[in-house]
């Protein structure tokens, strides 16, 4: 199997997206694995920005420093191909999880939820956008921390080392999962990541996305004019009810103020976490990941 830059040896393929393949490695200097993330030369060729994208998602998730943000260790090109070299998440992607335990846990959103909140609250701080809140570019890991991956789309407002790269009438991010002044032309804001929580959540809640639908332009239509469908789920907290919707309002001026107010709402909603047969299923009380924040959380109370 190839070896990249001399270090990093790979062993096979995690993923496949828009810019480039995951691959689950191993870094032969240091002894432990990683993810290795590859565009080969035709995607630089076919995509005149992929390199200064590339290059900038690496800079981008290396500098958000949050545990719930995979730590980016290397980066660099080898035999005309760019890499990047991550932390390796031992977990399962969201949409995954929820593929096998629809719909989950009231606990288990509430928790995913949060953690998401969390690291946006870091992004939204740094002056960044994510635009690609969904489930399957978030992974939860056995020890049922979060981590938010591909921020490959993501923008910036206000004054920031991060120029934005997106070409006139380029509306990057997913369409299914947008915020409806988005669709319309409007620039990206934390709002419209707000609204991309809210999708998170009713998905998370339902098995559904909230105006789901085959074809894609009639989503988007729907998401435009239609109120999301009743949860007609009993066991979800009213709290919880109304912020998702809250989430989902079709104007930015419906919605929560900032995603901190909206981690303040879920928080306390973080009580008993039930097992996930296949995913975690043993008492996290005594993980050291967990002891540790167990420890930080006493600081002021």
């Amino acid at each position: 199997m190839r070896t990249i830059a001399g270090r990093y040896k790979l062993a096979g393929p995690i993923a496949r997206g828009g810019m480039g393949t995951v691959w689950q490695g191993s870094d032969l200097r240091l002894n432990r694995p990683v993810a290795v993330k590859l565009i080969c030369e035709e995607e630089l060729t076919a995509r005149k920005d992929a390199t200064r994208r590339f290059y900038r998602e690496a800079r981008i998730t290396a500098r958000l420093r949050h545990p719930g943000v995979p730590v980016v260790y290397d980066f660099g090109s080898d035999d005309d191909e760019l890499f990047m070299i991550m932390e390796y998440l031992d977990g399962h992607m969201v949409q995954d999880v929820l593929a096998e335990h629809t719909p989950l846990p009231v606990p288990w959103v509430v928790l995913i939820g949060a953690q998401v909140c969390a690291v946006l609250a870091a992004a939204h701080g740094a002056g960044l956008i994510h635009r690609d809140i969904k489930p399957g570019n978030l992974v939860v890991c056995a020890d049922a921390t979060v981590k938010v991956i591909d921020f490959g789309v993501a923008t910036s407002f206000g004054p920031t080392e991060f120029s934005q790269i997106t070409a006139a009438g380029q509306i990057p991010g997913t369409a299914r999962y947008m915020a409806p002044e988005l669709l319309d032309g409007a620039e990206a804001s934390r709002s419209s990541d707000l609204y991309t929580v809210g999708c998170l959540l009713y998905e998370l809640l339902t098995g559904s996305r909230p105006f789901a639908s085959r074809d894609l332009l009639t989503e988007i239509d729907r998401s435009r004019r239609e109120d999301p469908p009743p949860m007609r789920r009993p066991d979800v907290p009213r709290e919880l009810e109304e912020l998702t919707f809250r989430l989902l309002a079709k104007s930015p001026e419906g919605r929560p103020d900032d995603v901190v107010r909206v981690f303040e709402i879920l928080a306390p909603l973080v009580r008993t976490v039930p097992p996930l047969p296949g995913l975690v299923n043993r008492d996290l009380s005594t993980d050291p990941v967990h002891m540790y924040a167990a420890a930080v959380q006493r600081v002021g109370t």
